[in-house]
């Protein structure tokens, strides 16, 4: 498929496709927080990428889809994963054994100002004053959201720096994904990221928690399945379908309501508390998928 062409309208597909994931990645958020903090988080990670490798890989042999990648795309696709896969959930999940799961989900949301920018400089993208605005009340969003929070993350240094270097690695990977050109299929880019992020990710476990090695609890087990299966192998091959297709700054912001089902998350699963910010917030990032997905009159 060659994902240069003009951005796509979206349909009913892809809102749903969205629904999934936002609501996947949003309650991905209280959960791996409740983990991290019981279990290693390299090591947690590493056996959902691998559950999530071997459940695309399974679908694809169900399905008889070939996951085999031309030789003049796999370096492209291994350039992918780093930010999409990699950096991203690297930096998650060692943000979340520091922050809570409402506040690294408000920081790790802040992508599509980072998609944005990196599709300015580095892609020559128009920046029109719908992507702008929408920009603009994203923000806002996370500026409000992060009200009750800001005490917290002047004391975690650390964990802002991991959480948003994993936003702005996500950012850029997203901007990369709708300028590639790949012919291969979601599915099959899929299956080739989560193997480059099992690989890095045993590197850290052993380098890191090898001496913390455990057998999973029963909740724990539950967890992990619920991360290689739903978060990764079901929501990344709907996420990767959508951000090929429409518009960087669209696919990031079309997603925007994950912090928000994170906070909520949060709240039912850790008892964290939903202020009238968060209320407030919810009003823009509605505003900000508005502006990103609401159909262009015709010129």
């Amino acid at each position: 498929m060659n994902t240069s062409a003009k951005p796509a309208t979206i349909n009913g597909v892809d809102l749903m496709l969205i629904l999934i994931v936002t609501c996947s990645w949003g309650l991905n958020y209280p959960i791996m927080k409740f983990v991290v903090m019981q279990y290693p988080p390299a090591t947690f990670r590493v056996l959902t990428f691998i559950l999530g490798t071997l459940t695309i890989g399974l679908y694809a042999v169900w399905k008889r889809e070939s996951l085999r990648v031309p030789a003049s795309e796999r370096w492209l696709t291994l350039k992918l994963s780093i930010p999409n896969m990699v950096l991203w959930h690297l930096g998650l999940v060692y943000g979340l054994t520091l922050l809570g799961s409402g506040r690294t989900a408000i920081i790790g949301y802040t992508m599509p100002v980072w998609t944005l920018l990196a599709s300015v400089v580095f892609f020559a993208e128009k920046l029109t004053w719908r992507a702008s605005m929408a920009v603009a009340c994203s923000l806002m969003a996370t500026v409000l959201l992060a009200q009750q929070e800001l005490s917290h993350f002047a004391g975690q240094p650390l964990g802002l720096v991991y959480v948003f270097g994993a936003a702005i690695a996500w950012g850029i990977g997203n901007a990369m994904m709708k300028n590639a050109k790949l012919s291969i299929s979601s599915v099959s880019l899929t299956f080739w990221s989560l193997l480059a992020g099992s690989v890095v990710f045993s590197v850290f476990a052993i380098g890191l928690e090898l001496s913390r090695w455990r057998w999973p609890s029963l909740i724990e087990w539950l967890a992990i399945v619920y991360g290689g299966v739903v978060t990764f192998a079901l929501s990344y091959v709907a996420w990767f379908r959508v951000a090929r297709k429409l518009s960087p700054v669209a696919s990031g912001l079309s997603i925007m309501l994950v912090p928000v089902v994170g906070v909520m998350g949060g709240a039912l699963v850790l008892g964290e508390t939903i202020a009238l910010y968060d209320i407030i917030a919810l009003g823009f990032i509605l505003l900000a998928m508005g502006l990103v997905l609401a159909p262009r009159k015709a010129t």
